[in-house]
């Protein structure tokens, strides 16, 4: 049972991944660094924004992995990292659900990884 759990979190985190880069480039950042408003109006302001929002992306890629490799850990996974990984996405996934009045497509999959990270030590 850890091991599916752990295996169901990477795979969460895998497709948040991809929904963050790909919708977020369509529907935020590309529309944002095309603005010249305000900051906006800076080269360096335009990179900056891109690569930090597809950065994201790759953490959680860095993210997958960690979770896959604790799912195949020959005795058991680091507790302290699924823990870390676990309360760190709830958090996260429920602050999101309330500071958005649940309208951000992100809070129930932050909170799944969160969840089935969790679940994945008991």
């Amino acid at each position: 049972m850890t091991r599916f759990f752990l295996i169901a979190a990477a795979v969460a985190t895998l497709v948040t991944a991809f929904t963050h880069s790909f919708f977020g480039e369509r529907r935020l950042i590309g529309p944002l660094v095309t603005s010249n408003a305000g900051i906006m109006s800076r080269v360096l302001a335009k990179q900056v924004v891109r690569f930090a929002w597809h950065l994201t992306t790759l953490l959680w890629l860095g993210q997958a992995l960690l979770l896959l490799r604790a799912a195949n850990a020959a005795s058991s996974p680091d507790r302290a990292l699924v823990i870390g990984i676990g309360v760190v996405y709830v958090a996260a996934g429920l602050f999101d659900a309330v500071f958005t009045r649940g309208k951000h497509i992100g809070w129930p999959m932050l909170t799944a990884i969160g969840l089935f990270s969790l679940m994945s030590l008991v």
